[in-house]
């Protein structure tokens, strides 16, 4: 055991770039939450700041910069100005933090978030940088509309909506906001580019309640960036491949990131060790594109949308 984590410690990117360093802050770390349970404001991205929270990816955010490099890699590689960015499981305000410096005054980023422990602290980060392009929802995201049963544990980002499985004993249960992404972006005018979709398990259920956002014609779906993790889905009842059939189901095709604007064909036969993040879109030229290219691409297709 512990020379598995000594192997995942000296493999984290900080770690090999400066160990004293890493250490340092690690140190750092555990010292802050050992005397008070306020916040702790840090330099972010860009000329950004924000408020991190005692949990697993805010250290990480601490620590390295972003809780998943590719992520954060992905998201500033694919989002333009005047884009429409959609966090499914904000948090704390990362990538929408991120999403909403890369889209800029003409864009817009829409953040979900129910637990009522962090909402406040995503609120803070958002009008800390005085970001005026963030929408806010205290609410989870399903294939219904109203209010869902939700399991909030200690460490606040494993919290989600009540799985199948029975409640764990470690978990409070309350009940939260919800709605559906047909509903919430029903009569907008705008096209939704890019959503990120992290909800410890319940994808399919996200996916469920967009099913007009991604039937739509490939110039105007969005591309998704989810979570995959098959124990995860387990939890709430449905097997990877129904995920992926739903998506095959309107002609989305999937991908693995694998960093630096590349991306890798997915083999869902192929064991998963490890939760990892998958891309879904439409069309993979216009994908290329974006993450290899600095400029906008056209083609024919989207500049008659």
């Amino acid at each position: 055991m512990f020379y598995m984590r000594l192997k995942r410690f000296m493999g984290r990117p900080d770690v090999r770039q400066n160990p004293v360093q890493a250490l340092l802050k690690r140190l750092w770390w555990r010292i802050w939450w050992s005397v008070t349970d306020k916040p702790y404001v840090i330099p972010f991205a860009e000329n950004l700041k924000i408020s991190v929270s005692k949990s697993g990816s805010a250290s990480l955010i601490y620590y390295q910069g972003f809780s998943e490099l590719d992520t954060a890699d992905f998201i500033r590689r694919f989002l333009r100005p005047g884009m429409v960015f959609l966090d499914v499981g904000a948090h704390i305000g990362e990538y929408t933090l991120l999403a909403a410096q890369s889209v800029g005054a003409s864009g817009e980023v829409h953040g979900f978030e129910p637990q009522a422990n962090l909402f406040p602290i995503l609120s803070e980060n958002v009008e800390m940088n005085s970001l005026n392009n963030v929408i806010l929802n205290c609410s989870a995201v399903s294939n219904q509309v109203g209010e869902i049963e939700f399991e909030v544990f200690n460490e606040p980002s494993v919290s989600s909506i009540r799985k199948h499985t029975t409640v764990s004993q470690n978990a409070k249960l309350v009940r939260v906001a919800c709605t559906s992404l047909n509903t919430y972006w029903s009569n907008q005018p705008r096209k939704i580019d890019l959503i990120k979709v992290d909800v410890e398990g319940a994808e399919k259920l996200v996916f469920e309640g967009a099913e007009e956002l991604m039937s739509l014609p490939s110039s105007e779906a969005p591309t998704w960036l989810f979570e995959y993790s098959p124990d995860a889905y387990a939890c709430f009842g449905y097997q990877p491949s129904d995920l992926l059939e739903l998506l095959k189901r309107h002609n989305y095709q999937v991908w693995q990131y694998c960093g630096a604007g590349k991306i890798a064909d997915f083999n869902p036969a192929a064991p998963v060790t490890q939760i990892i993040n998958l891309i879904a879109a439409k069309d993979k030229t216009y994908l290329l594109c974006l993450l290899q290219s600095e400029s906008i691409p056209v083609t024919p297709e989207y500049a008659q949308a």
